[in-house]
């Protein structure tokens, strides 16, 4: 299976006309627009040129995760996308790498609840560590003599 066969095309690229089922769609080139030797670095970064509306797909990632020796070999795992994106992915790649991606903070409505702190009982025994270590080796000389 061609992998550049699943994704959408550009926007300007022209509608088929009368596809038969039979018929493969149009090839699209996939260019590499960036080369990690981290698997979940390029999950992240595929992640980021999605939500940027760039289609992406990785290659070499299943043969990086199942023999991560042979990562460099291979020149780490490859993030594609379509010709038409490469600009645009290329400029999301350099934001990615310089940090300047930040993950939105949480609502006030969604933020999450604080966690009660739970009061010691009334009656609850506070000892310091060196009190603990002579009740330690009191327990201790009880049991053994």
């Amino acid at each position: 299976m061609n992998p550049s066969a699943s994704l959408p095309l550009p926007a300007s690229a022209p509608a088929p006309a009368n596809t038969d089922a039979h018929e493969q769609p149009p090839e699209v080139d996939l260019v590499t627009v960036a080369r990690v030797f981290n698997t979940l670095e390029a999950e992240m970064l595929r992640g980021c040129l999605e939500a940027e509306g760039i289609p992406a797909t990785l290659g070499d990632v299943q043969t990086v995760q199942t023999d991560t020796l042979l990562t460099v070999a291979l020149g780490g795992v490859r993030i594609r996308v379509p010709a038409p994106f490469a600009d645009a992915a290329r400029q999301t790649v350099e934001v990615f790498e310089r940090g300047a991606i930040a993950i939105d903070e949480l609502s006030d409505e969604l933020e999450a609840p604080a966690v009660p702190v739970e009061a010691e009982p009334a009656g609850a025994l506070r000892l310091s560590p060196a009190a603990w270590i002579v009740v330690a080796v009191v327990v201790l000389a009880v049991v053994v003599f």
